[in-house]
């Protein structure tokens, strides 16, 4: 039997839209399995006085179980490099954290079934998203509210975005549908088996 992975945050950027827009509860409203990167994780709670770190921090404590933090060796090697230089930069490492969990799930089960969460327009071109298997897909995070509100899930997703432009968010490129049909199907599939109370 297939085992759904459910959604991997390849980087940043959808936390920090998100809580910008007070929706982080949309990432745990599928009811899958929400995997973020110890790399990404620390890209946005870092600085807690930046917006939507403490959000993060707080909706990732109260939902301990389904949310979880993976540690990835991209992030023990930045740690290191950063010990002895304290200005190095972590660009590009959220990526290839979650490259590298996405590799390490796909070993383990081969018929491996997740979304890929990402908000960055060069996500989907980087090369560890080149031969994703069949059912490893891209979903922008536009697109994940939307069938949100198409599921009866949330009201608007219009209205998150809008909420996340007044915390001086730049959501302009998630109000485009953006994501592979595939990937909106099977979250839809998989929210209306969950709204007639199945898994």
């Amino acid at each position: 039997m297939t085992r759904r992975l459910g959604l991997i945050v390849t980087d940043a950027s959808p936390l920090i839209t998100l809580a910008a827009g007070e929706a982080l509860e949309c990432l745990t409203m599928p009811g899958l399995r929400v995997v973020i990167p110890d790399m990404v994780y620390f890209e946005v709670t870092q600085d807690l006085a930046r917006t939507g770190a403490a959000d993060v921090v707080a909706w990732a404590r109260r939902h301990h179980g389904q949310i979880e933090i993976v540690p990835t060796t991209v992030f023990s090697e930045f740690q290191i490099v950063r010990a002895a230089d304290p200005n190095t930069r972590s660009k590009g490492r959220g990526e290839l954290s979650a490259a590298e969990i996405l590799n390490a799930e796909i070993d383990k089960d081969s018929d491996l079934e997740a979304l890929l969460l990402y908000e960055d327009n060069d996500i989907r071109a980087r090369r560890f998203l080149g031969a994703l298997p069949e059912r490893v897909m891209t979903l922008s995070t536009g697109d994940l509210l939307r069938e949100l509100e198409a599921a009866g899930r949330i009201q608007s997703a219009d209205h998150i975005l809008d909420v996340a432009v007044a915390n001086e968010r730049n959501v302009e490129a998630q109000r485009q549908a953006r994501s592979d049909d595939e990937a909106r199907a099977l979250l839809r599939q998989h929210l209306e088996g969950r709204s007639d109370g199945r898994n």
